[in-house]
């Protein structure tokens, strides 16, 4: 219990609270599949009671949540949805389910995180396994990445509610008028964002969100991943120190820092890229697809003019490899047990056809349902969602560990160093490589 206990108290403070520490789970209401619910678990029996369920999530913008609480109530008559909405902020969503589960605290039966907490709250006690509850059949219907990123030593913590993932967005206007194809390789796109560079009015060939940030970790993930390299292996050893990863790196350095990206781009967060991109100021961009429908608004200087391809790969690599973000729905490990049926009929409807639909259509979120990307009502709502497909289908997690905040943290520090010049490649990958297996030492006492 003891490196669960670590877990807890510094994954949390790695998160900027310095909160309380602690496993926090309830022995009495640790369950496991068919054992403690019965075989009906997901069918939706309750006994003829109504069992309300508490659904903590970050605040919801569109109508997507509350019609697939309506749908799912239509069918399932005994079962109640209470919606429970907290700030959007992603930092503040973590910091109070980790106030509660810390604490053993059972008031939220289901609830929602980030991708990346899916290790930590599993070690931690604080997420109910659900191996038990769903079939290989069920999971294999879904994106393959993001049910890699609920699993951690193979156990299932959560079950995917939507999906992202990077993508290169290019100017269709500029390419078609060069004549050129959008850049599939490292080498080809160093050289279309030098040379198209000024091309229909542009000023920069590439621009990204290169800041200290974790989106900076995404996108180095995709040069390491796209050149054959990891960060950890399966075993969870740190093996960032490798020649794939120094290349990757090196070609991170040089498209940063070649002519063609804005120098401001190491200071850039998320939307201060997509806002040089869709003001028609750069050739290529790396982002989220959530920047499509900003470069299709009214007063998009790019409206209309706008492709999407997968993130490149390097001369090491066979294949685009996008680092995955997206949301995810676990069941509080100290649920009431005559609640644990409920909750996994809700999870079970989520990844239903209906519900991803609702998600995709009214939402406008990318599903994690496979065969929803062929869906004709989902294709005339969102007609790039045809285009993401294939960058989804190879997309994966960023490290599933239960201190991953800890190990980002000293990526971005030191990777930022390295595409400011602040440092060489070679001595970012020591720096990390030793730093994070220490994190790991530490972790394992």
């Amino acid at each position: 219990m003891k490196k669960y206990k670590w877990a807890g108290s510094v994954v949390a403070s790695a998160m900027i609270i310095s909160l309380v520490s602690g496993c926090g789970s309830n022995e009495s209401t640790k369950l496991t599949g068919d054992s403690a619910v019965g075989k009906s678990a997901g069918s939706g029996d309750t006994g003829g009671k109504v069992v309300e369920l508490v659904f903590e999530r970050p605040k919801d913008a569109t109508p997507a949540s509350q019609k697939m609480i309506q749908a799912f109530e239509a069918k399932h008559k005994d079962i109640k949805i209470k919606l429970l909405e907290v700030p959007a902020s992603t930092d503040k969503v973590h910091d109070d389910l980790v106030t509660k589960f810390t604490s053993g605290d059972n008031s939220v039966d289901i609830f929602g995180m980030d991708i990346v907490w899916t290790a930590e709250f599993g070690v931690s006690g604080w997420a109910l396994p659900l191996n038990d509850y769903f079939k290989d059949s069920e999971l294999s219907a879904l994106l393959p990445g993001p049910v890699a990123g609920n699993k951690y030593k193979d156990k299932l913590y959560a079950i995917p509610f939507y999906t992202d993932a990077g993508v290169l967005f290019y100017r269709k206007d500029i390419l078609e008028e060069a004549k050129v194809t959008p850049p599939k390789t490292f080498d080809e796109l160093l050289k279309l964002a030098k040379d198209l560079k000024g091309k229909g009015g542009t000023e920069y060939g590439y621009v990204s969100h290169l800041n200290q940030f974790e989106g900076l970790n995404c996108v180095a993930d995709e040069f390491f991943w796209g050149n054959g390299g990891t960060v950890l292996d399966k075993d969870n050893k740190v093996q960032i120190d490798s020649e794939n990863n120094k290349e990757a790196l090196q070609y991170l350095v040089d498209l940063v820092n070649n002519g063609s990206t804005p120098q401001g781009a190491t200071t850039y967060v998320t939307d201060d890229a997509r806002v040089v991109f869709t003001e028609g100021k750069s050739v290529f961009m790396r982002n989220w697809p959530s920047a499509w429908a900003k470069a299709q608004e009214d007063g998009s200087k790019v409206k209309g003019k706008v492709g999407i391809v997968p993130v490149p790969y390097g001369p090491k690599g066979k294949e685009s490899s996008a680092a995955l973000g997206g949301w995810d729905i676990g069941i509080n490990a100290n649920i009431d047990k005559s609640k644990v049926n409920a909750a996994v009929t809700f999870l079970k409807f989520i990844i239903s056809e209906e519900a991803q639909k609702i998600n995709a259509i009214d939402g406008g979120r990318l599903p994690v349902l496979q065969s929803t990307y062929k869906d004709q009502d989902v294709l005339k709502a969102n007609p790039h969602f045809a285009d993401l497909y294939s960058a989804f289908i190879s997309a994966k997690p960023r490290p599933v560990s239960p201190i991953y905040p800890q190990l980002a943290d000293v990526m971005q520090i030191e990777i930022h160093k390295a595409i400011t010049k602040k440092q060489p490649v070679d001595s970012a990958l020591k720096n990390m490589q030793s730093q994070m297996t220490d994190l790991y030492k530490k972790f394992n006492k």
